[in-house]
């Protein structure tokens, strides 16, 4: 029978602990399709997802241009114009990883050729961030780790369109991201994972204060990255009765906006956005636990 020393022993202990934490440190290299629109906003907060978790493969596509309603204050068609300046320069910069820059258009994801295209990708977990078009239960069905969405408005109390417009409109003291599973086809509806808020700053325009939001709201996403590699669901709350949906402002909501003297934008807004990866230069604000 084979005898074996004891510094035999613990070297080979040894080396059994290390390659299982080798195992255990891995990283985990998830298929991510990212949903969100060819706008400042949405395409800060996706590079913000993958600059934390670049291990994983992503495919990008961005909603398209929604027709242009006739009716549109002239307001928000002068601020569509500086967010598209930009925009390019967030762009040219060299700061856009190459999936953004590749993004396709998924205009109608719901149709027979839109849901062939993502199951042809096969994708895990799909994440989607101002993402302009409802996604019906096929799309849903698709990810095996489901779909989930990153709201620039506190849940459930402003949902839809342009969530801080209104709640600076209705002078709140804290605006906030939610990161909630999209479940069905309702908007802004699902359960709840984590909510952050931070102060509203009436010194800064709408579009500043929009951008101050996605630096913890892409910290929470990534949180329940870390627990989706890990097989952890990450625990949901569903939403309480309630809230309120909003739409696209009118020109007197807009006026009442410039009446308080607030802006939607003034053109200088890429200096809410640091290097990537860097935290977002703002208060940190306060979280509500984020269950992961």
């Amino acid at each position: 029978m084979l005898r074996f020393t004891p510094d035999f022993n613990q070297q080979a202990i040894t080396i059994a602990v290390s390659a299982f934490a080798w195992v255990c440190r891995r990283e985990i290299s998830l298929k991510i399709v990212l949903l969100g629109h060819d706008d400042l906003p949405s395409l800060y907060a996706l590079q913000r997802v993958i600059s934390a978790a670049p291990q994983h493969v992503y495919s990008a596509f961005v909603s398209g241009d929604l027709p242009m309603h006739p009716e549109t204050p002239h307001d928000l068609l002068d601020l569509a114009k500086v967010d598209a300046r930009l925009r390019e320069q967030f762009r040219v910069s060299g700061r856009l990883a190459k999936p953004l820059l590749d993004a396709g258009i998924l205009a109608r994801p719901n149709t027979v050729a839109g849901l062939g295209l993502l199951e042809s990708l096969e994708p895990d977990l799909i994440i989607s961030i101002r993402y302009r078009r409802i996604l019906r239960s096929e799309v849903i069905a698709i990810p095996r780790l489901g779909v989930l969405n990153l709201h620039s408005g506190v849940l459930p109390d402003y949902k839809g369109v342009m969530a801080t417009f209104w709640a600076m409109l209705h002078n709140e003291e804290m605006i906030g991201s939610t990161l909630h599973r999209i479940v069905d086809s309702g908007i802004d509806t699902g359960p709840v994972i984590g909510i952050h808020k931070v102060p509203a700053d009436y010194g800064a325009s709408y579009l500043a204060n929009v951008l101050r939001l996605y630096g913890p709201g892409c910290e929470m996403m990534a949180e329940a990255l870390q627990a989706l590699e890990k097989g952890r669901e990450p625990e949901s709350t569903a939403q309480p009765p309630g809230g309120m949906y909003f739409s696209t402002p009118t020109t007197a909501d807009i006026k009442r906006f410039s009446a308080r003297g607030l802006e939607l934008s003034n053109g200088r807004e890429l200096a809410e956005i640091d290097a990537p990866g860097d935290p977002v230069a703002a208060d940190p604000g306060q979280s509500e636990p984020r269950n992961t």
